[in-house]
């Protein structure tokens, strides 16, 4: 859990991030700057998604962890809303906060399409938007954004794709040449899949590597 006394003590604070992670992690990195304290934004095990550039702080992510680091946190670890703990503790939600906040909910719920929303994340929407948050340069970048690199890949995985099991998964397999030739990435290939689901009578669709291993599986939600 993010502690926020940890963070109240500490004289240099590093928040680990991933591309699932980062709209909190630049919403926390705006919190501790306005803290007057030293921080620095991490992804170590891969790189971020690039479409996250527009979000505040893009520019300072770093491969390494600082070694004055007395404080870390593993925002990849965290399962409580970093939005629910700002506003139980009163803390003001400025412009680049809120951005960010929106656009970690676009993502976690799939464009507010997920079956797991609910009133409650649509309130936080309202809230966030009175806060300032650029909901429009959210929308555009993640929902509608694409790149010539996800469409060549798409192209080799849709081209080699089976169906399985009466027709109920479709079967995708791609291998790190597929990856080099298109330039595209492993969350590129995560988001391609998805478009098996749409088929008729799909349920299930399985991303593999060159050797079998199952890299994704998604189910449809019904």
């Amino acid at each position: 859990m993010i502690s926020l006394e940890a963070i109240g003590s500490a004289k240099h604070i590093v928040i680990l991030t991933s591309s699932d992670s980062f709209a909190d992690a630049s919403a926390l990195y705006t919190h501790i700057l306005r803290l007057h304290k030293k921080v620095s934004i991490v992804s170590e095990s891969q790189t971020v998604d690039n479409g996250l550039s527009f979000l505040p702080w893009f520019d300072k992510l770093r491969d390494i962890v600082p070694s004055s680091a007395d404080v870390v946190i593993d925002l990849d670890l965290e399962i409580e809303s970093l939005y629910n703990l700002l506003k139980l503790n009163d803390i003001t939600i400025n412009n680049k906060m809120a951005t960010a906040l929106y656009a970690g909910l676009i993502q976690r719920f799939d464009g507010f399409l997920s079956n797991d929303i609910d009133g409650t994340i649509f309130a936080d929407v309202s809230e966030l938007i009175n806060s300032g948050a650029d909901y429009k340069l959210c929308n555009q970048s993640i929902m509608k954004r694409g790149s010539l690199s996800a469409l060549r890949l798409k192209a080799i995985m849709l081209k080699n794709m089976i169906l399985i099991n009466d027709s109920k998964a479709a079967l995708f397999q791609v291998n790190n040449d597929e990856f080099k030739s298109s330039g595209a990435d492993l969350s590129e290939a995560y988001e391609i899949i998805k478009e098996g689901l749409n088929l008729p009578y799909v349920e299930i669709a399985i991303l593999l590597d060159s050797e079998n291993r199952v890299l994704k599986l998604i189910n449809k939600e019904i």
